[in-house]
């Protein structure tokens, strides 16, 4: 795991302040490549975390042995050393790393080399025989991979941040602030910097370094869309297999291997592929009781602890709650975030690695489960709403759910979204876009003074007239939702110089996985995640296999219940002085919010995010 940056540019840019700006990506070792060719100048850097061959062999830029092709490479490449035997036997190699392999392959195999890779990564290769270089992103988009682009130069780097450091124009994009609003991060490829993209996932980008011209290739496909004939049964051995299989892949590694324990489904099952290993050390998230009521939820910890005396894990908490969420503390994950994603999840993540980084260097984590297997509200709210469509009077019966106070009395966690069915049930199918995702989407849009279609315009790409809703589920998750939880988690491990990883998102599982039928994932009765649960009912305690889910993240229901703590973090001055807000809507926002009116938490915690975002990177 690392940072990498580069550019191919008629001018020269600031290569050292980029790659001082990653030092946090890679404080073991850095290194750069630079080369002219005409007038066109080819920079590639690299900042080093070593997880694989500690020693200086595998830093980076690597040099082929015939000096052709230079690489820069952050991720990992699981499936390495089957790679190196099954291609290069008998060849000498000059390091035991994943980045040498990459290099012989791409020698070999052209760009092709890429299918061949089970891993999470973000590729740059020079080739100085075709004068091109080369940028790969994994099938899923684990790793994260920007492109800045411009007239006279093409920039990359695993982190915005890395641009403004090089001294490139960093501008604020104010069209893009509605969509950041719906969603709480920018969707698809979007960021709030003008020029800069994320390279989408399954990505070749060939860059002719002469011409400063583009081809893009796709090299993956993912099978949403097609369902497979498998028994149950069967599929439940499958699933098996691959997930010990992708959880083995995930403790290769030179350095200490650590966990995520939340107490939840998802790690509960990682946690029992590893039980039998005293080395690895297991962390749990704990939020207040005084939180956990306010909120309307229940508490990870207590299971956490359940599994950890139970199979005698090496176990750490970690609290988290309102007394957590200070300007200073958001101001640090936005910093390190810096591709702006507003999620309670990212304190805990930071919180978590920060405490895991002074035992272990990498951590897995359960992420991708959710997406994969239908384990959110929002799946089954699609569901229920296709029964709710065959009851008489079912208009009258949403008009009910939408008059509930979603922020008051018993029940809170479930009114939030009986609320959503009652306001969008009667549209068209654009509601299954409503339903899934956090926060209200009319409420966001009344928080500025200017709206047009941009938002509705990413719904319309993915939920359309004739579109199996739940078809058309997957493919939205896996553009957008999926891409933000990789995002942040990425960033506030590697804040704190740990590498995550996640065995859900092994490719062969998400193929699997997509290819199941519905009611393999989301029962006809609402269970969530049936095949996960069934497939490990007898590893894990029933308690876990049969709880309520629970959220991970900060519980901003709470820290938002007091009037006095969203003034303390929410700057009224900036939010005038931007012009672009309706301030009188904010307040009805917070004041419905306050009363239990609304659950209005995830917009408040969206605009607090933004304006210190903007702070961070646009003003300073």
């Amino acid at each position: 795991m690392c940072g990498i940056v580069g550019y191919v540019s008629l001018k020269n840019w600031n290569g050292s302040a980029a790659l001082q700006s990653l030092h946090h990506r890679g404080p073991d070792n850095s290194g750069e490549f630079n080369y002219s060719t005409g007038n066109t100048h080819v920079f590639l850097g690299h900042t080093r975390l070593s997880i694989q061959d500690l020693s200086s062999s595998g830093n980076q830029p690597m040099i082929s042995q015939n000096k052709q092709y230079i690489i820069v490479f952050n991720g990992e490449v699981y499936n390495f050393k089957e790679l190196k035997n099954a291609h290069f036997p008998g060849e000498t190699f000059h390091s035991k790393t994943d980045t040498e392999v990459i290099l012989m392959l791409y020698q070999k195999f052209g760009s092709s080399f890429v299918n061949y890779l089970n891993g999470a990564f973000a590729i740059a290769i020079y080739d100085i025989q075709t004068n091109s270089v080369h940028l790969y992103r994994d099938r899923l988009g684990i790793k994260p991979f920007y492109i800045f682009k411009s007239n006279d130069t093409v920039a990359f780097a695993s982190e915005i941040k890395a641009f403004k450091a090089l001294g490139l124009p960093f501008e604020f994009d104010v069209e893009k602030v509605q969509n950041y609003l719906v969603f709480k991060y920018l969707p698809q490829n979007q960021t709030l910097i003008k020029n800069v993209e994320k390279i989408p996932a399954a990505t070749h980008l060939e860059v002719d370094v002469r011409a400063l011209s583009f081809t893009n290739q796709i090299y993956w496909q993912s099978p949403v869309g097609i369902t497979i004939n498998i028994k149950f049964e069967e599929a439940k051995q499958e699933l098996l297999i691959l997930l010990q299989s992708a959880v083995n892949y995930r403790l290769i590694a030179d350095v200490e291997v650590g966990n995520f324990l939340s107490g939840g489904v998802d790690s509960s099952i990682i946690a029992s592929f590893l039980k039998n290993n005293p080395a690895i050390k297991h962390y749990c998230a704990v939020k207040d009781e005084k939180d956990i009521k306010k909120e309307g939820t229940t508490s990870d910890a207590e299971y956490a602890r359940l599994l950890a005396e139970q199979w005698h894990l090496p176990f750490s908490e970690i609290a988290i709650g309102s007394d957590n969420t200070t300007p200073e503390l958001i101001r640090k994950t936005v910093y390190f975030g810096d591709d702006l994603i507003a999620d309670g999840s990212q304190i805990p993540s930071y919180l978590i690695t920060k405490k895991a980084s002074q035992s272990s260097r990498v951590i897995l984590s359960g992420m991708g489960a959710d997406e994969l297997f239908f384990g959110y509200a929002g799946h089954q709210l699609v569901l229920f709403d296709e029964y709710l469509s065959k009851i008489p009077f079912h208009k009258a019966i949403a008009q009910f759910f939408k008059n509930l106070h979603a922020g008051k009395g018993k029940l809170k966690a479930f009114k939030r979204y009986l609320v959503k069915i009652g306001k969008y049930h009667n549209q068209d199918y654009l509601k299954y876009g409503f339903y899934n995702i956090v926060g209200d989407y009319q409420n966001a849009l009344s928080v500025l003074k200017k709206n047009d279609e941009s938002s509705l315009h990413i719904f319309k790409q993915y939920f359309t007239a004739g579109e199996e809703p739940f078809t058309a589920l997957h493919a939205f998750e896996k553009d957008n939702f999926l891409q933000k939880n990789l995002n942040y988690l990425d960033r506030m491990a590697m804040a704190n110089h740990v590498e995550s990883r996640v065995p859900f998102l092994d490719h062969r599982i998400a193929e699997f996985a997509w290819q199941l039928p519905r009611q393999y994932k989301l029962t006809n009765t609402l269970k969530t995640k049936d095949i996960l649960k069934k497939t490990f009912e007898n590893e894990l305690p029933s308690g876990i296999i049969k709880r309520r889910k629970a959220g991970f993240g900060m519980p901003l229901r709470s820290i938002f219940s007091d009037k006095q703590k969203i003034n303390q973090l929410l700057d009224w001055n900036w939010l005038n002085d931007m012009q672009i807000f309706h301030s009188q809507n904010i307040e009805n926002i917070i004041n419905n919010h306050l009363n239990g009116i609304e659950d209005n938490s995830a917009l408040i915690y969206a605009l607090i995010s933004l304006q210190e975002w903007y702070k961070t990177w646009i003003e300073n």
